[in-house]
């Protein structure tokens, strides 16, 4: 479950009531793990946006994969494109004034913002139907 709180109102009271919903989710023996405004509710099992991404390409047989994320979560799916064997894997950060230093610097390409990343997915669309 993600618990979204960039428009709240308050953002602040909304982060204090989602830090007590962290603690009583890992109480309850949940993972609370923390993105960019939202809190992630998850099973203590390892699944992430990595293994999503690892069993995919798997299930289809995929021998290339294009990721792009904005998120310190996305982090795991960048990882998985690393671990798993590819003919070509590109990670791409979509970059705003929010966006982890840390994903920007494992990406193979930053892009300014959704709109950008869109005119660029647009144009490999043009080029395969071309």
């Amino acid at each position: 479950m993600s618990l979204h709180f960039r428009e709240a109102k308050d953002e602040q009271k909304a982060r204090a009531e989602l830090e007590q919903i962290a603690v009583e989710a890992n109480d309850a023996g949940l993972d609370a793990r923390w993105g960019r405004k939202v809190l992630e509710v998850r099973p203590r099992l390892h699944a992430d946006k990595g293994t999503a991404v690892a069993s995919l390409l798997a299930t289809a047989g995929a021998r290339r994969a294009l990721y792009a994320g904005d998120d310190t979560t996305d982090r795991d799916a960048f990882r998985a494109l690393k671990s798993v064997e590819l003919l070509s894997g590109i990670k791409i950060a979509v970059d705003s004034a929010e966006a982890p230093a840390e994903l920007l610097s494992e990406a193979d390409i930053v892009v300014g913002g959704p709109g950008e990343l869109a005119r660029h997915l647009s144009k490999l669309s043009l080029r395969r139907s071309a």
